[in-house]
């Protein structure tokens, strides 16, 4: 009796795992068929994921990344059409969940990068949420520098920038985004400083040195 207890026991704890195991597969499976270069077969598996409710967020952010790496603008955007109101239901649920309000500002920022949508300050909005619970959080800061800038705010986003090279001064993407901003508000010879910076510094597989060696040149010419 006992033995049949136990297995019973057994038996309905594997059915009670095998929506969980078949989740995590799934995902698994998907992220398998993306690293093997296997695109169409990712983007089936991520829907999938979507279709039944399981990672769901991960499967949309994951998606949506490879599209844009694939060069499938069109159907990126909208997939985030379907996505934006997802990660709102959910962040108004979990309001401290730092890394899905960074996704989602993200997504506002890259559709705004477009010229086809003005959510700059949605994504700003965003970003400053994922930093309340995130505050030191350099990668997040570093697109709310980007943020600002592309709003016209060149002194938050200097100020933003400079923030994230206190603490870490070989920091190239904050330093190079900085020197854009200095020479935006016409700091030319801050900015010529950082950009001399970074090509002293920066490593050869940075891949801003030809962007930072053109902006360099027109500095010196308006400096």
């Amino acid at each position: 009796m006992k033995r049949f207890l136990v297995a019973i026991f057994l038996l309905l704890s594997s059915l009670f795992l095998i929506p969980e195991i078949r989740a995590l597969d799934l995902f698994e499976e998907a992220m398998a068929a993306k690293a093997s270069g296997d695109a169409e077969k990712a983007l089936h598996l991520f829907e999938e994921c979507i279709a039944e409710g399981k990672r769901v967020l991960d499967a949309f952010w994951e998606a949506g990344l490879l599209l844009l790496e694939e060069g499938k603008y069109r159907r990126a955007f909208e997939l985030s059409e379907r996505a934006i109101p997802v990660f709102s239901a959910h962040l108004e649920a979990h309001p401290e969940d730092h890394v899905n309000w960074f996704r989602l500002g993200y997504i506002f920022e890259l559709r705004s990068s477009t010229g086809y949508f003005r959510e700059w300050e949605s994504a700003r909005t965003c970003l400053t949420r994922a930093l309340e619970h995130s505050p030191e959080n350099s990668f997040y800061l570093l697109h709310l520098g980007y943020v600002l800038y592309k709003m016209g705010e060149g002194k938050e986003a200097e100020e933003v920038l400079r923030g994230i090279l206190l603490r870490e001064p070989l920091n190239f993407e904050a330093r190079y985004w900085l020197a854009v901003v200095l020479e935006s508000e016409r700091k030319y010879r801050e900015a010529e400083e950082e950009l001399r910076f970074l090509l002293e510094h920066a490593p050869e597989g940075f891949g801003r040195l030809k962007e930072i060696e053109r902006l360099l040149r027109k500095v010196e010419r308006k400096g």
